[in-house]
């Protein structure tokens, strides 16, 4: 009867862990979409936002947030063309804006609604897209 050589420590300890490790990579991937997917909802989000403003000469975001929901939470500066810099806040889900300035009180209802709970800060990527 033959005999087959019994594998090394080392190679049992690899064979143990790769389960392990397997889960770790895909949880370091799963968070990376995750991550995408908010810098995505804040992209179109800042774009609806400029659209919406028209065209402001500066536009400056002092803060952009997201909900798990796909709402955006954002604080911003704008310069018209006098000069003017004027802060602001807008909320926009699903492209639909509500801005601060206006006066039916939609604004404040989906602030309350919208983004005084849990949301992620992506202000630094939606800096460096636009």
């Amino acid at each position: 009867m033959p005999k087959f050589p019994l594998p090394s420590p080392g190679k049992i300890a690899l064979w143990l862990a790769s389960p392990f490790i397997v889960l770790a990579v895909a949880g370091l991937f799963a968070d990376s979409a995750e991550a995408r997917a908010r810098n995505n909802v804040a992209y179109a989000s800042v774009a609806a936002l400029k659209n919406n403003l028209g065209s402001p000469r500066r536009l400056e975001f002092e803060r952009v947030r997201v909900t798990d929901a796909g709402a955006a939470c954002i604080q911003y500066r704008a310069r018209d063309d006098f000069g003017t810099l004027s802060s602001a806040q807008a909320v926009v889900i699903g492209g639909k804006v509500a801005q601060s300035s206006a006066r039916d009180g939609r604004f404040e209802k989906e602030w309350n609604r919208q983004c005084l709970g849990s949301t992620y800060d992506v202000t630094g990527a939606v800096d460096r897209f636009f």
